[in-house]
């Protein structure tokens, strides 16, 4: 594996840091300070620590990466290895550091400072009946009343002839039309990247009920987009039936 390296993205208002590659004790203190650098320098409020493609660090290294995410008001840890949240475990985290395994437990964490709010990635209502309420419509009813927030939700791609794929996402938009997922996950990320058919694919879009979403609900709909801004990618999915 590669020498241990920072890449940074956005989902809505809150910063993701992916550590990637081999750490050494010397490669990890340079990748802290440079944690530490960028939330200073840009006053960051909101981090996700995102540690999927680091295979393991020791217990002094979990702590420098601990110390690195101090200053905003919350930092999430995901995608730890099992060794990396035993260690996790039996240190102590400061009570604005959360640990977070799935895209469920990020999304009831930052709630509304995930939220993509660039009209572009709307889709305008398709109805041609203005008494019948849409699908887009529909969701935000059941959507929790107390904030406005993303909702993790779970996508399986199927294409023609093709095995369907699943692929754990943020809805990060959602409006009358459709709506725009995000990836967390950077497997599912690079995957679905490789994936040059994926516009004009089907598309069934599983919620689940959680903090900010009371019931379970399925949506079909079509892949219109996948959009790779500063290194975060998306895609737009256009709602049907």
């Amino acid at each position: 594996m590669s020498k241990l390296k920072l890449s940074t993205r956005e989902i809505g208002n809150v910063n993701v840091f992916d550590l990637i590659g081999e750490p050494t004790q010397e490669t990890l203190q340079d990748v802290a300070w440079q944690i530490q650098r960028k939330i200073r320098r840009h006053r960051m409020q909101r981090v996700i620590l995102n540690l999927q493609l680091l295979p393991s660090i020791d217990a002094l290294g979990v702590r420098k990466l601990i110390a690195a995410c101090i200053r905003p008001q919350k930092s999430l840890i995901f995608g730890a290895s099992s060794t990396i949240s035993h260690f996790l475990e039996n240190t102590y985290l400061p009570r604005n550091i959360h640990i977070c395994t799935t895209e469920k437990e990020v999304a009831e964490d930052f709630g509304p400072f995930l939220l993509e709010k660039e009209e572009e990635r709307a889709f305008p209502r398709k109805d041609d009946n203005p008494l019948q309420q849409s699908i887009g419509e529909q969701l935000e009813r059941r959507r929790s009343k107390r904030m406005h927030v993303v909702l993790p939700i779970d996508i399986v791609f199927t294409g023609d002839g093709k095995n369907p794929f699943t692929a754990h996402a943020l809805a990060t938009n959602i409006s009358e039309g459709g709506l725009f997922a995000e990836f967390l996950d950077l497997g599912i990320s690079e995957k679905i990247d490789e994936m040059a058919d994926i516009v004009g694919m089907k598309a069934q879009i599983q919620i689940y009920p959680s903090a900010n979403f009371t019931e379970e609900y399925r949506v079909d709909g079509i892949v219109r987009r996948k959009e790779l801004r500063k290194k975060q990618l998306g895609v737009a999915i256009e709602f049907i039936g």
